[in-house]
Order: C-alpha cells, then sequence, then structure tokens
C-alpha cells in the first residue's frame, strides 16, 4: 500500500438515517485535499467488506472510498422504533424494506458532504447487483452527483426497479459493467442502455462494458485482468472534466461490448 496513506488507511464510522437505522461504514482517506470520493454499496447478504481491496485501490489513486453495510447486513442491524430498539435481519426483509435502502444511502452521503476534506461536488456511487439497483435509484433524484458506476445491475432485484430510475438520470457519468454468461444481469444491462440510447439520453460517458465469464457484481473486480485500474481510470478522468448537468448531449455515440479477458 501506498506510503502516502499509511498514516490513516481506513476507519469505521457509524451514523444513522432518517427512519432510525443505525448504519455502519468504513472510511478510506486521502490526504490530499478537497478529495474526490466514491460511496461503495453492495448486494443482498453480502456487506462493505466485499469491497475491501478496491476501497485500497480507490485510496491509492486518491479518490477516498466509503463502503457501508446496508440495513440488515454486516454492522448495520438496529433499527430504534416507537417500542425501543429491535433487529434487522435482511433474511427477513420483505419488498418494502430492499425499497427503503435508498434511505442508507441518502444517510452515507448526508455524511460525506459534511466531512471537510471532501469535494462535495466530486462524489461517486459504485453499486453491485441490488447495490446497483439502489444506487441506480438514488441517483436518478440527485442528479448532483458525479458519477454511477453498477456492476450487475438487474431490471428488478427484490422488487428495486431499474427500468424507470435509468430515465431519470439525465446526462450524469455512467459506466455499467456485466458478464457475458451472466444471463439476467446481461440482458437487463442491454436492456438500460436500450432505453436510455432511445430517450436520447445518452453522453459520452456513457458506457456498457462487457467482461468474459459469468462473474457477478464486485467479483469481476477481483478476477478479470486490469478491471479496477479500468474503473479507477474512468472515475478519475470524470472527476477532472466534471460534465456540466445542464450542457446539451453529446452526439458520439457510446462504445458497447468491450471484451475483458477472465483470469
Amino acid at each position: 500500500m501506498s506510503s502516502a496513506v499509511a498514516a490513516d488507511t481506513k476507519r469505521t464510522v457509524h451514523f444513522h438515517t432518517t427512519d432510525n437505522v443505525d448504519i455502519t461504514g468504513t472510511y478510506y482517506p486521502v490526504p490530499q485535499t478537497p478529495a474526490p470520493s466514491a460511496l461503495l454499496i453492495h448486494s443482498v447478504f453480502r456487506n462493505r467488506t466485499n469491497w475491501n481491496e478496491f476501497c485500497e485501490v480507490l485510496q491509492q489513486n486518491g479518490v477516498a472510498a466509503f463502503a457501508i453495510d446496508l440495513r440488515g447486513h454486516g454492522g448495520s442491524t438496529r433499527k430504534l422504533t416507537a417500542d425501543g430498539a429491535v433487529t434487522l435481519d435482511a433474511h427477513k426483509f420483505g419488498g418494502p424494506d430492499f425499497q427503503d435502502m435508498p434511505l442508507d444511502v441518502e444517510a452515507a452521503i448526508d455524511w460525506m458532504e459534511a466531512q471537510p476534506e471532501l469535494d462535495k461536488t466530486r462524489i461517486a456511487l459504485i453499486g453491485e447487483s441490488l447495490g446497483a439497483n439502489i444506487a441506480l435509484r438514488y441517483a436518478a433524484v440527485n442528479p448532483d452527483l458525479a458519477a454511477l458506476v453498477l456492476f450487475s445491475p438487474g431490471l428488478n432485484y427484490r422488487g428495486v426497479r431499474t427500468d424507470d430510475a435509468i430515465l431519470q438520470i439525465g446526462h450524469m457519468p455512467l459506466r455499467i459493467l456485466v458478464s457475458e454468461y451472466d444471463p439476467v444481469a446481461f440482458e437487463s444491462c442491454k436492456h438500460l442502455i436500450a432505453v436510455q440510447k432511445e430517450s436520447g439520453l445518452l453522453s459520452a460517458t456513457n458506457e456498457l462494458i462487457t467482461c468474459t465469464g459469468n462473474l457477478h457484481g464486485s467479483d469481476m473486480l477481483l478476477h478479470v485482468r486490469n478491471l479496477p485500474q479500468i474503473v479507477v481510470a474512468w472515475l478519475k478522468q470524470v472527476f477532472a472534466h466534471a460534465p456540466d448537468p445542464s450542457a446539451a448531449p453529446a452526439t458520439a455515440a457510446p462504445s458497447h461490448g468491450t471484451p475483458l479477458p477472465a483470469k
């Protein structure tokens, strides 16, 4: 790991959502300020440790990372109600519980925006699988995000839909990554790009990357050669040239289906 971040490599953070769920996260700061940053959202029945290696890659490249446990997962299992504290277990969740998860993202973004060392105008949101769907739904009503990276999103995971949300993100820089032989996610991603293209909302920074193999979600970062570096390079480019959300749509067609060899 880079000596530039060795003094304060990461720390655990606790905060609350507007509906009184205690959320736990791990923050990976960087020495340069004001710093760009990324919030990372895991999938169902996983937790924030899924992102450990990629968070370190982001940190070593000057991007502060913040990975959280969604409600009912990892360290985010306590909710205060009128009858006292209750324990949340995602294995017992129904559709409405998953649909409330954007509140976890909202609280995390609020925490990040309150950190003086972070640049509020350069916050990216990264999600995998269900977490990708949640990230997209949050982005649909929060156009100030600098970028959106989605690993293996679906059209409908656990009642969290994306086919309507994809039309609401405007010209936000977007990168979608999916494996060629991950059938549900692959067909979902093709549909999402097609819907956005038909709407005229695609911009020059929108792209679907197709990886070989059948890996799902953040597993692609661990086993697809050079993929972490490709994602980081794109994020740094977006952070360096943040587009004006009021700008007219680009006329250049995006590149689709960039194959990457699996290890």
